[in-house]
């Protein structure tokens, strides 16, 4: 078993999610980023993610996914990804449906066709909204380069956003897929418990100080308001 590191609400695992989700207790939602499969690097060819690789995304989700047909998930995806996506979630649970994660300006790619701005969310399992009935394009700022502690970084208001959603105070959300910790930071923020798995011992590190940083704001916030 690996001992997780703890801090505040937030309980956070460096290992491979595979071997841990069965052991964790009762989550309340799933909010995650996975590996799309694309075989991601920078220009400098010094940043990659982990299990990004078309097969070993596929052996992820296929071990993953099942794990969390009773719970409400959004897991973002792109538009070629989605395909295994759809079939490994239809064959565990219902498919809600698409929100569309819309950033505003075209991002890289082929400069002779319409230009990619957006990526997709798919909506799976028991999922019950809060508040209004929002529509599904959903737009949300992406993080500027320079500011991102990773390559795939999604905006802390939009995981905010999506967490408020789908969870009530003191819910538990799990990310199987923490990255740098965006999700967990929104979590806290937001007081919901919260869960994360990390295979990247770098990116680990990163999430520990971001959650721990909105942990403590948080606490000197409630601090002041007493």
């Amino acid at each position: 078993m690996i001992d997780p590191v703890t801090i505040g609400r937030a309980t956070l695992y460096l290992g491979d999610c595979r071997t841990i989700l069965p052991t964790l207790g009762k989550v309340d939602a799933v909010v995650t980023d996975p590996p799309y499969g694309m075989n991601y690097e920078n220009w400098k060819g010094d940043a990659k993610i982990n299990n990004d690789g078309t097969r070993a995304s596929l052996r992820l989700y296929r071990a993953v996914i099942p794990a969390c047909k009773t719970i409400p998930t959004l897991w973002f995806t792109r538009w070629d990804a989605w395909p295994d996506v759809w079939e490994i979630f239809a064959e565990a649970t219902k498919i809600n449906g698409l929100l569309v994660w819309d950033k505003g300006h075209n991002g890289m790619g082929n400069l002779k066709h319409w230009g990619s701005s957006y990526e997709l969310i798919a909506s799976c399992g028991p999922v019950a909204t809060r508040g209004s009935r929002d529509g599904s394009v959903l737009k949300f700022k992406p993080v500027p380069p320079n500011a991102r502690h990773h390559p795939n970084e999604k905006p802390i208001d939009l995981m905010g956003y999506l967490i408020s959603k789908i969870t009530d105070d003191d819910n538990v959300v799990l990310d199987p897929f923490m990255g740098s910790g965006t999700t967990g930071v929104a979590a806290v923020q937001l007081d919901r418990n919260f869960i994360g798995i990390e295979s990247d011992p770098a990116y680990f590190d990163i999430a520990c100080k971001r959650i721990e940083d909105a942990q403590r704001q948080g606490d000197m916030f409630t601090e002041s308001a007493a």
